[in-house]
């Protein structure tokens, strides 16, 4: 009789063991799937942000995944523009069913696809989107970037307090990040006393300025403030700033100056200033850490666009720790970055305010000698 008890027992066991395995969830076993939106094909790519996912994809991966599960990023091009994004959107939440999206790596790609996420309760962990219009996007919607209105302070500032100048004009780029900028820009320099004596927007794919410098030089300004989305028109409007002879003090947005393009033409960009998050390549052991493998990997001689870069890399590293920790439900995630707290990334601190926007330090930024430096 015990014999037989014991033979029930143990078929009981086996059957239990066999449902528990047959019964088990697809997405327990294989790869954890999460999306990601940047500009794969166009000028805003070569902010490298493709790069440094796959690289921390690469990473985690040969580290043993998440809990022992690989991490599978399905990489898929907003060009940094709203349509192209939300197409992307629409497929990442609806084909491939992902509970995380990270991007836009812009803000006219990110502006775009917040309303998709936050009604389908899909985490979007932004990065490179600076405009203030993401602010209060939802409650699934976050961002390791900051607020980019506020390098406009801090550059109107010294504009007028440190160097005394009385007059600027503005060339911008009429984006959802650059515009906010350069409004903020003029808003800041007219209320320290100063004068905005032109305001000169341009279209996104423009290449041609001259019309608009020749306008500007005209007036003879104290300096010139340039904001573009992209970093090919901003290389461009410097150029034609220096072949029409409009020798005036230029001053950028946090865009305007990148590694690869500095060392390309470093006399184009000497002596422009500029406000970026405060972020040093040698003080962080994390930074210097990630300069190198992505140097490695990707056989550059720098990280083509410094924090925004490096924001890249942390982003997947911080949902993959959210996962580790939480599991993959977005519910699960968002209360994990709600609760984040001084994420010590390759790009600095990393913590979020109560609206999911990045919270960082600016300062002052001088390119001299074809280097980025801290200005005094």
């Amino acid at each position: 009789m015990k014999k037989i008890i014991w033979w029930i027992v143990g078929i009981v066991v086996i059957v239990l063991i066999v449902l528990a395995l047959t019964n088990k969830k697809p997405s327990e076993t294989g790869s954890i799937k999460i999306g990601w939106i940047s500009d794969l094909s166009g000028p805003q790519a070569k902010y490298g942000a493709f790069e440094a996912g796959t690289l921390a994809m690469e990473e985690i991966n040969k580290n043993g995944g998440i809990n022992g599960r690989p991490l599978k990023i399905i990489f898929e091009d907003g060009k940094c523009n709203g349509t192209a994004a939300v197409n992307a959107m629409q497929k990442l939440v609806n084909i491939d069913k992902v509970n995380v999206v990270l991007g836009g790596h812009c803000s006219p790609e990110s502006l775009a696809i917040a309303p998709i996420a936050e009604k389908n309760h899909v985490i979007m962990l932004a990065s490179i989107t600076t405009s203030p219009g993401l602010t209060k996007a939802g409650d699934y919607i976050f961002r390791t970037s900051p607020i980019s209105t506020v390098q406009s302070g801090i550059l109107a500032k010294y504009m007028t307090e440190k160097l005394g100048l009385k007059n600027v004009g503005i060339i911008y780029e009429q984006t959802d990040y650059a515009r906010p900028i350069a409004e903020g820009l003029k808003q800041s320099f007219e209320t320290n006393g100063g004068q905005v004596i032109a305001s000169e927007a341009y279209n996104p794919g423009s290449n041609d300025f001259r019309t608009i410098i020749l306008k500007i030089k005209a007036l003879k300004p104290d300096a010139v403030f340039v904001s573009p989305q992209s970093p090919d028109a901003g290389m461009n409007i410097l150029k034609q700033i220096n072949e029409l002879g409009l020798n005036t003090k230029i001053f950028g947005n946090d865009v305007l100056a990148n590694m690869i393009n500095i060392q390309k033409e470093p006399n184009l960009f000497e002596g422009l200033i500029l406000a970026q998050p405060d972020f040093d390549e040698s003080a962080n052991l994390l930074t210097k850490k990630f300069v190198d493998a992505y140097s490695i990997r990707f056989n550059t001689t720098a990280i083509p666009y410094g924090v925004w870069t490096a924001e890249s890399y942390d982003a997947v590293y911080i949902i993959s720790k959210a996962i580790e920790q939480e599991g993959d439900s977005a519910d699960g995630i968002r209360d994990y970055l709600k609760n984040l707290k001084d994420y010590s990334g390759a790009s600095g601190l990393i913590n979020f305010d109560s609206n999911g926007d990045g919270i960082r330090n600016y300062a002052l930024r001088l390119i001299t000698g074809g280097k980025i430096i801290k200005l005094q």
